[in-house]
């Protein structure tokens, strides 16, 4: 599920549970003005504090309702996004474990619906957009459970990012808040 969202605040545990504060905030020339530039932005943030990143694979769709499901699937037939950015990176640490990090970026046609869909996708259990890795090999046994899930909108744009370690890694809670605060 990469669309489960949360707005992290002090890097409390109810960040992990799908707590998401709902926080719209307008463009300036500090917040990204496009799918693309969310990705860039997340990168040099991760890169800045010490991880090596490996984006792995990129997918701009504009049709959202096929590469979502439950809920969040019948609402994009409803409310057709005007496109979809998704991607996933590998984040390291020296002298630390590794995590996969999953990211979809929608573009929904006005803030209203952006709304409507921040606000969905941010109730656990209501579905989401399908993360990358579940299309691609190397990353079949990573789960992603929506807990370790952070949401931000940004006009029209709405962000969810999940993490997960790797099979057999040991991140802590200060580390996966860290990589989840740094996408936003």
């Amino acid at each position: 599920m990469l669309g489960g969202s949360v707005a992290l605040g002090s890097g409390g545990t109810a960040a992990f549970e799908g707590a998401s504060a709902h926080n719209p905030k307008p463009r300036s020339s500090q917040t990204a003005k496009s799918p693309i530039e969310v990705e860039l932005r997340a990168v040099a943030r991760w890169r800045s504090r010490g991880y090596q990143v490996e984006v792995k694979e990129h997918s701009q769709l504009g049709a959202c309702d096929t590469t979502a499901y439950g809920d969040v699937k019948r609402f994009f037939r409803a409310h057709p996004c005007r496109s979809l950015h998704r991607f996933m990176a590998d984040l390291r640490k020296p002298r630390g474990g590794n995590v996969v990090v999953a990211v979809s970026t929608v573009d929904m046609p006005d803030v209203d619906s952006a709304d409507a869909f921040k606000d969905l996708v941010d109730i656990h259990g209501t579905g989401n957009v399908l993360e990358l890795p579940k299309e691609f090999r190397a990353y079949r046994k990573v789960t992603f459970t929506g807990h370790r899930y952070r949401s931000w909108q940004d006009d029209n744009l709405v962000t969810n990012v999940q993490a997960e370690p790797v099979v057999g890694a040991k991140l802590g809670l200060f580390t996966i808040t860290e990589i989840l605060n740094l996408a936003a």
